[in-house]
């Protein structure tokens, strides 16, 4: 089972080594500015509107406290605001400020050049089975993860 495991996180490893390079390295410095806990915080604003912790936490499958912790860092690099929400005081609301928009907005489009630089090379063969693979990886771990919870 060891032996499984570490093949297992080798080549998670691998895979977002390969990934990661290439979202970085894709002829724009935006992205090296950025941590990658920014860049996954900055992912989880689907839209432009305020979110709840919650909510952006859901967005990018991250714990509330882990969540809080990356909003904090975007509000200290001036990525985002925190305020309260007009309609219910207790609760918190958290939005990308113009320059949080902009880098996220920078951010988004390397990402898919970034994806687009590593398809293109790709056949649609290769494509096909490469989406299918981590499709059935991200039905296997949420699987174990759900089951993981209920137990």
């Amino acid at each position: 089972m060891d032996e499984k495991l570490s093949n297992y996180f080798n080549s998670l490893r691998k895979f977002s080594t390969v990934f990661l390079n290439e979202l970085m390295d894709n002829g724009n410095a935006t992205n090296c500015e950025l941590k990658l806990s920014e860049m996954k915080a900055l992912s989880a604003f689907k839209d432009d509107r305020s979110f709840l912790m919650k909510e952006l936490a859901s967005n990018c499958g991250a714990k509330i406290s882990n969540m809080t912790t990356m909003v904090d860092k975007l509000i200290d690099e001036g990525f985002a605001e925190r305020k309260r929400d007009g309609a219910d005081r207790r609760k918190v609301v958290v939005s990308l400020t113009p320059k949080g928009k902009k880098i996220r907005a920078q951010f988004l489009a390397n990402r898919r050049k970034a994806a687009h630089s590593i398809f293109s090379k790709l056949t649609e063969k290769d494509r096909k089975e490469l989406l299918t693979s981590l499709d059935k990886v991200c039905t296997i771990l949420e699987k174990s993860i759900t089951s993981d919870r209920t137990h």
